[in-house]
C-alpha cells in the first residue's frame, strides 16, 4: 500500500532509529536459564535479541519463552541448552536510518508481530537496539494529524494496521474452537473495539474491550489496550483475568499520564470497558473478571439467560483507582453451555418504530429462540435482527460481539 505523500516527505526527516530502545541481547552460547533469569529481571521486557558477532539472527518472545517453559520437565529438559530453542527466526530486521514510511511498510507486510513484538533495529547489520510497534503507531499518528488533506488515507493506512493486528486472535479462535462466533464491525473505517484470543496448554482466554471513542481516537486507544495486555500477560497468568484487568488498567493510566497528580485537571478521560474469561479446559471452569462489558451465559438445561457479573468500573479512567482491584468470578461449564460478550454498540443501537435502544432483553431473548442453532448461524440471525431494528437510523458505535458454545 502506498503512503500518503504528505507522510512520505514529513518522514525524510525522520528514521527508525528515532524509535531506538536499548534492552538486553542473548548469544546462541546463552541458555535457557540465563534467558528467564533475563526476564524475570526485566519485567517489561516483551522481546529479547539473539544476536551472533552483534548481528541479529532472531528474537526470543517473552510470552511463548514463558509459556513452553512452565509445561511439565521442560526446566529440567531446557534450562541448560541453548536459547535458539525457543527463537523466531524471522523477526522483523531494518536498518535504523530507513525511513518511517519503509518501517511502517514492513510492519504492515509482517502483520500483527512486528505491532504487539517489536523488531531489531541495525546499523550497517549490527544490532543497535529495539523498537516498539506501539511507538511506530503514535509517531505515525502524529504525523498523519499534521495533514489534514490526507486524513482519509491515514484512516485508511489505520485500518490495515489495525485489521493486522486482529487476524492473528481470529486465526486462532478458527484452529483451537469449533462450535463459535465473532463478529467485529467499526462504526467508521476504524474503531475503539478490540479482541483478543490465546490459547494455552490447559485452556483459553478471551478478552473483549470497547475502548473510549471510534474512529481514529478509538483505533488509537485499542492500540495503547492491546500493548497494556501483551504487557500484563508477561506478569500474570491468564487464569486470573482480575489481575490481568488491574495491569492494563495502570498500564492505561499511565499511558494517558493519569497517574499524575494533576491528572484530574487532565483533558483526557479515556478508558475502555473490557471482560478477560478463561476457559479452564481442564477443569471445565469459566473464570472471568468483567469491567462494564455485557455478556450472557445461557446453560444447557436452562430455561433462562443469565447475566454474567462484573464491576461497574471501567479501566484506565481518571475515576478508576489505580490500584483497583476487580473481582473474580468462576462458574462449572457443562456440555452445550453457551456465552455470549457483546460491545454496547449493539445494546445502545437506537431503532424500532419508538426510536429506543435495542437492548439487552433482546438478545436474551433470540439467545433462547436460536439456542438449538449453531453459533455462527446465531450470530447471523442476531445480525439480522439489529439491521431490522435499526432500520434508517444511523448506526451509533462500532459494534462487537464473541459467542461460544462448550
Amino acid at each position: 500500500m502506498d503512503l500518503p505523500l504528505a507522510m512520505v516527505s514529513s518522514s525524510r526527516e525522520l528514521n527508525a532509529g528515532m524509535l531506538r530502545i536499548v534492552v538486553p541481547h542473548v548469544t546462541p552460547s546463552s541458555n535457557n536459564q540465563q534467558v528467564m533469569a533475563l526476564f524475570n529481571h526485566h519485567k517489561s521486557l516483551i522481546g529479547l535479541p539473539v544476536l551472533e558477532l552483534n548481528r541479529p539472527i532472531g528474537m526470543i518472545n517473552r510470552h511463548i519463552f514463558l509459556s513452553q517453559m512452565s509445561r511439565p520437565f521442560f526446566h529440567e529438559l531446557y534450562d541448560q541448552k541453548s536459547c535458539i530453542a525457543f527463537m523466531d527466526k524471522t523477526p522483523l530486521i531494518v536498518e535504523a536510518d530507513a525511513g518511517l514510511d519503509y518501517l511502517a511498510d514492513r510492519v504492515i507486510e509482517t502483520g500483527d508481530k512486528a505491532v504487539t513484538e517489536g523488531f531489531i533495529l541495525t546499523d550497517d547489520g549490527h544490532y543497535v537496539g529495539i523498537g516498539l510497534g506501539i511507538d511506530l503507531i503514535k509517531t505515525v499518528s502524529e504525523l498523519q494529524a499534521k495533514q489534514h488533506q490526507q486524513i482519509m488515507q491515514s484512516i485508511e493506512y489505520a485500518r490495515v494496521i489495525q485489521e493486522s493486528m486482529l487476524n492473528r486472535s481470529r486465526q486462532s479462535m478458527e484452529s483451537h474452537l469449533d462450535d463459535w462466533c465473532l463478529y467485529w464491525h467499526p462504526r467508521d473505517c476504524v474503531g475503539g473495539d478490540i479482541y483478543a484470543f490465546y490459547p494455552f496448554e490447559h485452556g483459553w482466554l478471551q478478552v473483549v474491550a470497547d475502548c473510549t471513542g471510534h474512529g481514529v481516537p478509538g483505533a488509537f486507544m485499542t492500540f495503547i489496550f492491546s500493548s497494556a495486555l501483551e504487557k500484563a500477560l508477561t506478569q500474570v497468568p491468564p487464569h486470573e483475568p482480575e489481575r490481568l484487568l488491574s495491569i492494563i488498567n495502570q498500564h492505561i493510566k499511565q499511558t494517558l499520564s493519569q497517574l499524575h497528580p494533576s491528572a484530574e485537571k487532565s483533558q483526557s478521560n479515556d478508558g475502555c470497558d473490557a471482560i478477560a474469561l478463561f476457559v479452564d479446559t481442564d477443569n471445565q471452569q469459566l473464570i472471568w473478571a468483567n469491567a462494564q462489558m455485557h455478556a450472557f451465559q445461557l446453560a444447557s438445561d436452562a430455561d433462562a439467560v443469565a447475566v454474567l457479573g462484573g464491576d461497574r468500573q471501567g479501566l484506565g479512567y481518571i475515576d478508576t483507582p489505580s490500584d483497583y482491584q476487580w473481582q473474580r468470578h468462576q462458574c462449572p461449564l457443562g456440555r452445550g453451555d453457551q456465552l455470549l460478550i457483546v460491545s454496547d454498540g449493539v445494546t445502545d443501537q437506537i431503532g424500532g418504530e419508538r426510536g429506543i435502544m435495542f437492548g439487552k432483553k433482546r438478545i436474551q431473548a433470540l439467545l433462547l429462540q436460536e439456542r438449538e442453532r449453531p453459533m455462527a448461524q446465531r450470530s447471523d440471525a442476531l445480525l439480522a435482527a439489529l439491521k431490522r431494528w435499526q432500520g434508517e437510523q444511523m448506526c451509533r458505535d462500532d459494534m462487537t460481539w464473541f459467542g461460544f458454545r462448550w
